[in-house]
């Protein structure tokens, strides 16, 4: 299987190609608007590998010579030094500079990482892209355990047959592997009952980070060996490979943040290992600065994730030129000493007293990490949080992990398929005149309104679902237990409420929807993908209408609860935090009406313009949460918002006391009079 292009001999452009891939890791985590799916240069990483460790199994000769203990050690050699150094590093820093919460988080990703599970703690600890994942200095070491993984499957399904029965049998293993991972990662990259039923076999929540999706992308290294070598056309060749380099830089910028087209990048990154080892393609790569940038990428990969977090983290507000030229430099810097004094320690030449406790000393890493991870996880659950008391409360998302003493007995709406709903509101004596509905916005309104309607005498339902309701719009939670939002949900509602007529209002409390301009929702009628904001809004902004006239049809009455501010990061309640962790004086946030109105255009067109032409009521929520021309972060130790925009219990007892209490009141009141 062997080539001109491919053979044993250094192959300077692959190292070039790890800098691309690096550069564009790097920018997209600088400012993802300098980069916007440079997180594909993680794939190229990861076919790049699946080559490299695929030619040197799959050569004359190399099963037989295979030793699987060595070859392990090799690995361990090469990733444990540099991995344990910026885990403890990271570990320390955090502990001097982060909150409990960021404590533990990180504590568990270091401990899972050193039993080569890094991935499963991310993707259960919340989505890659979130704000708040972003937070986790160790976050990037999800695609280590990958690696490490990768190191110890693959030698195990291709050195047996190879020795034992062929190569060729080894490589009709991996084709049929690599085309049932490639369909498993369509299935579930993609909206679907089968692809998150295919994701829960295997315990995950995303195909983004694990194994089994991804096995495709290592085993589709091995098809550069493949390729026709046309070794007598050198423009073709020359062509193939800057087509490579092209795509790759291409598909770095053609889609968004969250894209899982990754496709593109695959193919690019096979023409570019096969074809430019010479020409144009050759002499860009082999450039001094991309050759010493590929080869300090994996040193460079490991340390400028933290030092960015912890960079930001200090920061408060989005971090200037100056801070971006100081991330990259400082990088670099990490990068190259690294490389210098822990990637190249030379491995033991023998099995002698130095050689054995070298060795030994290695491998002791992985489990003081696992036990210290461990302890600082248990410690950091018990730290008393510095905060103004009182007001860091909510109810965490999803309500279902905690409700599972309070659905007891409760009434079921079973055809939604939630674990428990709706819950009860307010008083038990009174039947229930009123049904909310929405997303975690909803949500965060549930205690407050529990108790004002009790003292009330008023009784109503919260749906817990924590999607919101748009016609025609399929809201998939991806990997999640909770319900999805489509055509069969919104008819079971409707024969819900049909079979319930004492619920004449249905109080709705929605905002991720209408703002967020990527996603994982689709058209209902066509199936396809909505990318962009506008398309979102061409759907979100009909689809609440036509809901509400859904709702009218059945003689409901839609209420929409208003928008609430959004402030940027870091988030209100998170930045008192930081600033009081680390010494750094207090200060006082807030956002102006007008840039309230800016920055919230289309949500608050769409509710106004619902409520001006009678199609539902409109609650607005801004009154209770506006002081002057402005709207406070907080108001001395009281905070209004525990992060971007949810709102902590005092505001949310202000917001339904103030605005919703009187207005439900007085809806209810007329609905009774009218009966």
């Amino acid at each position: 299987m062997a080539s001109p292009s491919t053979a044993n001999s250094r192959l300077p452009h692959l190292n070039g190609l790890r800098a691309l891939a690096i550069l564009g890791v790097m920018l997209y985590h600088l400012r993802s608007a300098y980069c916007p799916a440079g997180y594909f240069g993680v794939d190229v990483f990861l076919v790049l590998s699946g080559f490299l460790l695929l030619r040197s199994l799959l050569q004359e000769g190399a099963a037989e010579r295979f030793r699987y203990g060595s070859f392990l050690l090799r690995k361990a050699w090469r990733l444990l030094p540099a991995w344990f150094a910026v885990t403890a590093a990271t570990m320390l820093a955090t502990l001097l500079l982060m909150h409990p919460a960021q404590v533990g988080t990180l504590m568990l990703t270091a401990g899972s990482s050193a039993v080569f599970l890094a991935d499963y703690t991310i993707d259960h600890s919340g989505n890659y892209f979130n704000p708040l994942s972003q937070q986790n200095p160790l976050l990037h070491f999800w695609y280590l355990s990958l690696t490490q993984q990768l190191y110890l499957v693959l030698p195990l399904l291709t050195i047996p047959l190879a020795r034992y029965v062929s190569r060729r049998a080894a490589v009709a293993l991996l084709v049929t592997l690599s085309l049932l991972s490639f369909a498993f990662y369509l299935l579930t990259s993609a909206p679907g009952e089968l692809g998150d039923a295919l994701l829960r076999g295997i315990g995950a929540k995303s195909a983004y980070y694990h194994f089994i999706p991804r096995f495709w992308e290592v085993a589709a290294g091995a098809g550069a060996l493949l390729l026709p070598a046309f070794a007598e056309k050198p423009r073709l060749r020359a062509t193939l490979g800057l087509l490579g380099l092209a795509g790759i830089a291409a598909s770095f910028y053609l889609y968004g943040t969250g894209s899982p087209a990754v496709y593109l990048t695959v193919a690019s990154t096979l023409l570019t290992i096969r074809y430019a080892d010479a020409g144009p393609a050759a002499r860009l790569l082999s450039l001094k600065p991309v050759q010493a940038l590929g080869s300090i990428s994996f040193s460079l990969y490991l340390w400028h994730w933290p030092l960015m977090v912890f960079w930001k983290y200090c920061c408060f507000d989005t971090p200037s030129p100056a801070d971006e030229w100081g991330m990259l430099a400082v990088s670099l810097l990490l990068g190259v000493l690294s490389w210098r004094f822990i990637e190249r320690i030379r491995e033991p030449a023998s099995a002698g007293y130095r050689g054995t406790l070298q060795r030994s000393l290695l491998l002791l890493c992985l489990p003081l990490v696992l036990l210290a991870a461990c302890h600082f996880h248990q410690r950091a659950r018990s730290f008393a949080s510095k905060g103004p008391l009182g007001h860091t409360v909510l109810i965490h998302h999803p309500v279902q992990e905690t409700d599972a003493a309070v659905l007891q007995g409760l009434e079921v709406l079973p055809s939604l398929q939630l674990k428990g709903a709706p819950l009860r509101l307010g008083s038990e004596e009174a039947e229930p005149g009123f049904l909310l509905i929405g997303d975690s916005h909803a949500q965060h309104l549930y205690d407050a309104l529990d108790e004002a309607c009790r003292e009330e005498g008023l009784r109503g339902l919260y749906l817990n679902n924590t999607v919101s309701p748009y016609h025609g719009l399929i809201q998939p939670q991806v990997g999640a237990d909770t319900c999805r939002w489509n055509a069969d949900i919104e008819r079971a509602l409707l024969s819900y409420l049909g079979a319930h007529p004492h619920i004449r209002h249905v109080l709705i409390a929605q905002c991720w929807q209408m703002r967020m301009g990527e996603g994982h929702a689709m058209e209902a009628s066509s199936g396809r993908a909505l990318r962009s904001r506008r398309e979102r809004h061409a759907i979100t902004g009909p689809g609440l209408g036509a809901f509400c006239d859904l709702l009218r049809a059945q003689g409901c009455t839609p209420v929409l609860l208003g928008e609430t501010p959004r402030f940027s990061q870091p988030y209100p309640l998170e930045e008192w935090h930081r600033r009081e962790l680390l010494g750094v004086p207090q200060r006082e946030r807030k956002m102006s009406c007008a840039e309230f109105e800016q920055r919230h255009a289309f949500p608050l067109a769409t509710l106004r313009q619902l409520a001006k032409e009678g199609r539902a009521e409109l609650i607005e929520l801004t009154p209770a949460l506006r002081k002057g021309d402005a709207y406070p972060a907080n108001e001395g130790e009281v905070f209004l918002y525990y992060d971007a925009n949810h709102l902590t219990p005092p505001a949310a007892r202000r917001a339904v006391r103030q605005c919703i209490l009187p207005q439900l009141r007085q809806l209810l009141r007329q609905a009774e009079a009218a009966s």
